[in-house]
């Protein structure tokens, strides 16, 4: 074989090596930034203002936790009892994940009978939604409600230092029903103030 013809295989050995090369180093520096990108970014839940996409607002502090369990209260000769458990959620607005208190709740009258109960929704379709704390204190957690004909909120703090008392405030965001078609025969969420305890 002549040398030049020698030069030219060895030339183009080498360009299609470095090509190679360049091409893997190339699919290498994709997965890294992929990877990198593709992971969660954790803020605390008290963080302030809009989160990024994608970012998870966690309970770091377990800020939340005194609030999990049942609570029970008495209103107007009615015994409330709602179970709070925490979860992540996604938020589809904001396309981010945040640690929330979500709660499922019953009525029960007089002589026990239950009046009414969401305990048989899923977590995630449970009626009562942690929005966030209403002071830097944590003592004071605000929650928004729903059910068939009415929302609002109720503000809830712990009236003892060992957190197993605490207040429950009702805030209505509709005083008139309009149709009460499938509505319950009174509000599922008591209206007025009451103090839960901790079972």
């Amino acid at each position: 074989m002549d040398t030049e013809v020698l030069q030219k295989i060895i030339v183009l050995k080498f360009f299609n090596l470095k090509f190679i090369i360049m091409k893997n180093l190339l699919i290498i520096f994709s997965l890294i930034f992929i990877g990198c990108k593709a992971q969660q970014q954790i803020i605390p839940l008290e963080t302030k203002g809009w989160p990024a996409e994608g970012s998870y607002r966690k309970d770091l502090n377990n800020d939340l936790d005194p609030y999990v369990g049942t609570w029970k209260g008495t209103f107007e000769g009615k015994t409330f009892m709602i179970t709070f458990t925490k979860i992540k959620d996604y938020d589809t607005l904001g396309k981010y994940y945040k640690d929330r208190i979500k709660g499922r709740y019953k009525m029960l009258d007089t002589s026990g009978n239950q009046l009414y109960s969401t305990y048989n929704l899923p977590e995630e379709k449970a009626k009562v939604s942690s929005l966030g704390f209403v002071n830097s204190t944590k003592a004071k957690l605000r929650f928004y409600f729903s059910d068939l004909c009415i929302g609002g909120q109720i503000v809830l703090n712990f009236d003892n230092p060992q957190k197993t008392q605490m207040h429950y405030i009702y805030y209505t965001e509709q005083e008139m029903i309009v149709d009460d078609i499938g509505c319950a025969p009174y509000n599922e969420m008591p209206r007025g103030e009451f103090t839960l305890t901790k079972q």
